[in-house]
């Protein structure tokens, strides 16, 4: 049954902006405006042929005769469905209108959302990504206000994994602060160091303990920087907080061995200068491996200071276990000879091999008259047949 519209309504069906159709109570298109033939891509004729219910995908044509029949118990119809196009496009309408049930009709207007739906649907999307994203970092990222608590205003939800407490807990300080769960004696740097970072405009790079939910101590590592608005005032903190508690105890452990074979070099250095007093006044140093610059000097200073401590007459170099030696080498013993010799001490070498012979005799080293023995045991001989200076003698 046709509706007998005035002639005037007609016009203004037809010229309306918005898609604009009249249904009867069967579902069957009576009518449909030039907006609504380009929204659902057909002309009049195909759309009265079709029926409305034609117009949506299978699985919503029961919602729509739902909707008519409730509207036909009513004065208004509304639902919010897609539309398909022949060629397969959603177009989203809010579905708006009124009955005339004297002739069996609805007159409905269709607001096409399409691009609102298609925004939310984008930011339904995007939200969904963030939040995987943030899910599968190994930490907490946040934003917070600049306050003493680092008072939460969002966290990921990283946070339990990295403190213990869960998101609920954190945001808005619902359980716990952020501030509270710094370690006491973090806590001052922690704020100095943000707010030195934000006087400067520049991001916060920060290393310090946390206390988590379980009482454990955990080290963290945070990066973040300070939000301002066009005006340059300060809105948030926005950064990202990561566990490094084991990177930080492999680091000491790491320190502590460093530190421990520091010490074994030194036992060793020290080791390497085994200087004997073997008889009253007498005193011999085995030179054994390597002598270059560093290990001369520590021999030199070692070597003097005995010789003064112990009121030596006579020191002996042995050489026994220096297989070859240079022109540096040559140049180190002539120097201890010598420095002995100004602290009024007799030098003495033994034991000198004969590729140690040659060189020094190539490279005219200049032993300042030291004696030279072929081993130790001739050398501590000689040594003994010279009587000791009495400690109170004057060198």
């Amino acid at each position: 049954m046709t509706m007998h519209r005035d002639p005037s309504a007609e016009r203004f069906f037809r010229f309306q902006s918005a898609p604009c159709i009249e249904v009867d109570f069967d579902g069957a298109i009576v009518a449909a405006n030039p907006a609504f033939c380009q929204v659902a891509g057909r002309s009049q004729d195909e759309l009265q042929a079709a029926g409305l219910a034609a117009l949506f995908a299978p699985d919503a044509r029961a919602e729509v005769s739902g909707a008519l029949t409730r509207g036909a118990a009513r004065d208004v119809v509304t639902f919010d469905l897609p539309l398909v196009r022949p060629e397969g496009e959603l177009r989203w309408l809010e579905w708006r209108g009124v009955t005339f049930p004297e002739h069996r009709v609805f007159r409905i207007v269709a607001h096409d959302v399409t691009a609102l739906w298609r925004a939310e649907a984008e930011a339904r999307e995007r939200e969904r990504f963030l939040g995987t994203l943030l899910g599968n970092l190994p930490g907490m990222a946040y934003r917070c206000r600049n306050d003493l608590h680092w008072s939460m205003e969002f966290v990921s939800a990283g946070c339990e994994a990295v403190c213990g407490y869960g998101v609920d807990e954190m945001v808005d300080n619902a359980t716990i602060s952020w501030g509270n769960l710094i370690h006491a004696e973090d806590r001052g740097g922690v704020w100095e160091d943000v707010q030195a970072a934000l006087d400067a405009g520049a991001h916060y790079h920060l290393k310090y303990r946390i206390r988590t939910k379980s009482g454990e101590e955990r080290w963290v590592e945070e990066q973040g920087r300070g939000v301002f608005d066009a005006s340059g005032v300060l809105l948030a903190l926005e950064g990202f907080v990561t566990d490094v508690t084991v990177r930080m105890l492999a680091k000491r452990e790491l320190e502590d061995k460093l530190r421990v074979i520091a010490e074994q070099k030194e036992q060793i250095q020290h080791l390497s200068l085994p200087i004997i007093e073997v008889w009253d006044g007498v005193i011999t140093l085995p030179v054994v491996g390597m002598l270059d610059d560093p290990r001369a000097e520590r021999i030199m200073q070692g070597l003097l200071d005995t010789v003064v401590r112990t009121q030596s007459q006579q020191v002996i170099i042995d050489l026994t276990a220096v297989e070859e030696v240079d022109g540096a080498v040559a140049e180190h013993i002539v120097r201890i000879l010598r420095a002995v010799q100004l602290l009024g001490a007799e030098g003495a070498l033994s034991g000198i091999q004969p590729k140690v012979a040659q060189a020094l005799v190539s490279l005219s080293a200049d032993l300042g008259g030291a004696r030279t023995w072929p081993d130790l045991r001739a050398a501590l001989r000689a040594s003994m047949r010279v009587p000791a200076r009495s400690a109170g003698a004057k060198r």
